[in-house]
């Protein structure tokens, strides 16, 4: 790169931010980030016991952040094109990175902010955000590389927006279309509690009876399920799934508003439900929720033997338990490594073509 690169790049910005685009979304982006992590940290649902109300508005604004970078990135570069022309890919790349960095950088006090309000330890901030700068060299990369292999302005935007939906819309797609596939029959049989027919006493603490019966006879239901094993390492290309599986998924006992906080008289306690604490869990609970292989072999569902073990016949309140998925499953991370690298070398390989042919017409 020559010596008066870096004074040109740093005039380039200058002038870009000048534009007015630009600056409108910084400023869209630090009032909007700041916004949310306000609401969040002060809502009463996200400061119940179980929850963590810090770490869930971090999640928010670093999934505002991925938004802005994959949208805010090619929307400011059709300004900059219309006013300085076709750069050389080294200038562009730098430029289209600037204007991504930009917004982590206009979003740091809300995540300061954020990460402060409750403690969130540097385990989770520090991947994410990591994997989250990460990302916008990649949609960096896919923006320049666009506007360099193309001379029209407007082919090369709308290239750039036609990648940067393949790595994030393709992989939803991919698990779609295996959606269409022969499902597998899945059998329950539920034994269920005979309620008001000698199962009282009733316990106080519960409401459940103490000594259960439950019927002789299951009650037989058949369900068709779709088995997406054989698609589930794509998932994590996209990039939200890909930033959400950099950390462990944390999940936290959320205990439910009873009757006494309606104005009604306790009949029992609510029990505790586990659910992801923040959006990075939630994603990455969904993603990996793919791995798990669906059971074509008859389920057993016996709501005395539940009531027995868990206390209640409705474990997590009839939901499936995040940690038994994360429990058999695996993080995508280095899938996601994999699927956006081979993307690139993809759609790299398919510009410089262009590029090439081009230049010999």
């Amino acid at each position: 790169m020559s010596t008066n690169r870096v004074p040109t790049l740093f005039t380039t910005i200058s002038a870009s931010i000048r534009t007015g685009l630009w600056f409108t979304l910084l400023a869209v982006m630090a009032g909007t980030s700041l916004l949310i992590v306000a609401l969040t940290v002060s809502s009463d649902a996200a400061s119940a016991p179980g929850t963590d109300a810090g770490r869930m508005a971090f999640s928010f604004v670093i999934f505002l952040v991925l938004v802005a970078t994959l949208l805010g990135i090619p929307t400011v570069f059709i300004a900059i094109r219309e006013k300085l022309g076709q750069q050389s890919f080294i200038h562009t790349y730098l430029l289209a990175v600037a204007v991504g960095v930009s917004f982590v950088v206009v979003s740091a006090p809300a995540m300061l902010w954020a990460v402060l309000s409750t403690g969130v330890g540097v385990d989770v901030w520090l991947p994410t955000l990591g994997a989250t700068t990460l990302e916008v060299w990649v949609i960096a990369l896919l923006v320049a590389a666009s506007h360099w292999a193309l001379t029209s302005g407007s082919a090369a935007t709308v290239t750039a927006f036609t990648l940067i939906a393949g790595i994030t819309l393709g992989p939803l797609l991919v698990v779609a279309t295996a959606s269409f596939a022969p499902p597998v029959t899945q059998t329950t049989q539920t034994y269920y509690i005979k309620w008001g027919e000698g199962n009282e006493p009733l316990d106080p603490e519960t409401g459940f009876p103490l000594n259960p019966t439950c019927e002789k006879s299951p009650t037989t239901s058949t369900t068709l399920l779709t088995d997406y094993t054989g698609v589930s390492a794509v998932i994590a290309t996209n990039p939200v799934a890909f930033v959400s599986a950099s950390i462990a998924p944390a999940i936290g006992e959320y205990v439910m508003p009873g009757y006494e906080d309606q104005g009604f008289e306790p009949q029992a306690p609510m029990p505790a439900i586990a659910v992801p604490l923040d959006l990075f869990s939630s994603v990455d609970v969904a993603s990996r929720s793919l791995q798990i292989p669906v059971k074509s072999e008859t389920i057993i569902d016996d709501e005395c033997a539940k009531l027995a073990e868990f206390g209640t016949p409705y474990p997590n309140n009839g939901q499936l338990d995040p940690r038994d998925i994360i429990a058999d499953s695996e993080s995508g991370f280095i899938a996601g490594v994999i699927g956006q690298g081979a993307f690139l070398a993809i759609a790299l390989g398919i510009l410089v073509g262009i590029r090439a042919r081009a230049r010999k017409a």
